[in-house]
């Protein structure tokens, strides 16, 4: 009751120290906050920093893998090269055996005439034998093909993915 009869004596003088002290809570409250706004700048400048740090890790990398893939593809066209120097030069040695088969095949034929009747059925099942290895390797050389076009497929599926 005390208390009551002061305030109402001097009103005036508690309602300029409830206005001096909402006025002083809402200049720490405002201090408070300006604090808070700085602290979120400085993180805000730290993680832009962090971002930018890890994009420019990110094309360092993008870089690095690009030129992997430059150095592997390099090595692939190589390596592809030296394929088709062995190839052609295997081819040669093919058609080298082949020129001097047909030779044999020639001087055979020339002979077969003259040859007595039993020279000419071996000849004939020799060259039944030679014609059946021929066709069965044909046979699996065209399968491996099969096979190979099939993989240059699917790896150029792969790659374009």
């Amino acid at each position: 009751m005390i208390y009551l009869a002061v305030v109402l004596k001097f009103w005036r003088e508690c309602i300029i120290a409830l206005l001096a002290f909402l006025f002083t809570v809402c200049l720490l409250y405002l201090n408070h906050k300006d604090i808070e706004i700085q602290q979120q700048k400085l993180d805000h400048a730290s993680y832009v920093q962090k971002q930018t740090e890890a994009l420019v890790q990110a094309q360092a990398n993008a870089r690095k893998i690009e030129q992997d893939y430059a150095k592997k593809a390099l090595e692939a066209e190589r390596n592809y090269s030296e394929k088709i120097k062995q190839i052609s030069h295997d081819a040669r040695i093919a058609e080298s055996h082949a020129n001097s088969l047909s030779k044999q095949l020639a001087i055979a034929h020339k002979r077969l005439s003259t040859a007595t009747r039993e020279a000419s059925d071996e000849y004939t099942k020799t060259l039944s034998n030679v014609f059946d290895q021929c066709v069965t390797e044909y046979r699996k050389m065209a399968e491996r093909a099969d096979g190979h076009e099939a993989d240059a497929e699917r790896i150029s599926e792969n790659w374009t993915k």
